[in-house]
C-alpha cells in the first residue's frame, strides 16, 4: 500500500482534479483497502455535481494522474429540481474511484525488502 503521505497526496490530486474541472464535491469518502492476489485496491466513493462536460473533464483528468486511477459504478443523473442548489444543466455523478498498489500484503513486502537488504549488506 502507499504510505500515508502518498495516499494523502493522491486524495488531494483527485480532489484538485475535480475542482479544476469545475465540479462541486458532495461526498469524498476513502474506503478500506481491498487485498487481491497480486495487488491492493483503495476505493474512494465520490459524489460530484457539475455540467456533463465538467464530468468528462474530471474523468479525463483522473486518467492523466501519475498513479493508476479507475472509475467504477458510475451513475449520472440530472440534479433534482427541488434542490436549493439547482443550476441549469447540472448533473450529479456518484462513482467509486479506485487506485492500485502492487502486492496483496503490504507488511509482507516490507519484511521481504528488509531481508533482501540484509543479504546484500552481509555479502559485502
Amino acid at each position: 500500500m502507499p504510505t500515508e503521505e502518498e495516499v494523502a497526496s493522491l486524495l488531494v490530486d483527485i480532489s484538485q482534479t475535480g475542482l479544476a474541472s469545475g465540479l462541486e464535491f458532495k461526498l469524498f469518502k476513502p474506503g478500506a483497502p481491498v487485498r487481491k492476489d497480486f495487488y491492493s485496491e483503495l476505493p474512494i466513493n465520490i459524489q460530484v455535481i457539475g455540467k456533463y462536460e465538467e464530468l468528462g473533464l474530471f474523468v479525463s483528468g483522473l486518467a492523466s494522474l501519475p498513479r493508476i486511477v479507475t472509475v467504477h459504478d458510475v451513475n449520472i443523473v440530472p440534479q433534482a429540481k427541488d434542490s436549493k442548489d439547482l443550476k441549469t444543466g447540472e448533473m450529479v455523478m456518484n462513482a467509486t474511484v479506485k487506485t492500485y498498489n502492487e502486492g496483496g500484503d503490504p507488511t509482507a513486502s516490507d519484511a521481504g525488502s528488509k531481508r533482501k537488504r540484509g543479504k546484500a549488506n552481509g555479502a559485502k
